[in-house]
């Protein structure tokens, strides 16, 4: 009888300890489509956004004489949501700045012809942000991580053929307890968009980012997080920008 009792007892805790799992956020999930990177992306729908890319109303007021080449220019905009921020353990790093570091990491590993920062910054516009970017979103200042032009007579030669546009809309650490040992694992949900200067919107595509951490210092995860989760972003943007042509 002693015996049925303690494996009775065994076997509720160990029930409780595989049903542990905390989510560190300040608000809800919402939900995302999770992004099979391996899939056929010419079959991908484009989401409902219809909104039309017109350059043209985005160039300075000054004529150019702009020169095509065969080399791809990008434009880039970033935006963050107030989601996206890093709270684990009571060290909390906002939004705004979370996502500045993250865009810089992103920026400084994705090899593309970008614009240089003051013709980029043509494209960082409210306009911009309301057509591809969600409700109550800000822009993340992408120039001080982008080349900078000094001389005048250059700022504005590059002749922009896509636009990319990435909405940092989410980020939270998951802990889960598993009998003895814990698992934490760090989620960004991010929204990818590009834009053909001749087309308007291509792509559009919710991104779930998830990564494993092994440390339990909430600093050395941070960084961890910094280190790593950039560069996966940068993978899906290689993928996505893949094959492109003028």
């Amino acid at each position: 009888m002693r015996l049925f009792l303690i494996l009775f007892i065994f076997a509720n805790l160990l029930q409780a300890e595989f049903s542990q799992k905390q989510i560190i956020k300040m608000e809800k999930e919402e939900k995302f489509e999770l992004i099979d990177l391996n899939q056929d992306t010419t079959k991908q729908h484009i989401d409902e956004q219809k909104a039309v890319f017109d350059s043209s109303t985005l160039k300075p007021k000054k004529e150019l004489q702009i020169s095509r080449d065969k080399v791809l220019d990008y434009g880039i905009v970033f935006s963050f949501n107030e989601k996206f921020h890093y709270f684990l353990n009571n060290h909390k790093v906002n939004a705004r700045d979370f996502s500045r570091t993250f865009t810089q990491k992103t920026l400084r590993n994705l090899k593309l012809n970008f614009l240089n920062s003051t013709a980029n910054g043509i494209y960082q516009s409210q306009k911009t942000l309301q057509d591809f970017s969600p409700k109550n979103a800000k822009l993340v200042n992408v120039a001080p991580f982008l080349k900078q032009e000094k001389d005048k007579n250059k700022l504005y030669t590059q002749f922009m053929d896509y636009l990319i546009v990435i909405n940092l809309n989410e980020f939270y650490i998951e802990l889960t307890n598993y009998f003895i040992t814990q698992s934490t694992n760090a989620h960004a949900n991010i929204n990818f968009k590009l834009i053909s200067s001749s087309k308007g919107l291509i792509k559009s595509k919710n991104i779930h980012l998830k990564l494993a951490l092994k440390d339990h210092n909430t600093r050395e995860n941070l960084q961890e997080i910094l280190n790593e989760m950039p560069q996966m972003l940068v993978e899906v943007v290689k993928k996505e920008t893949k094959g492109l042509k003028p």
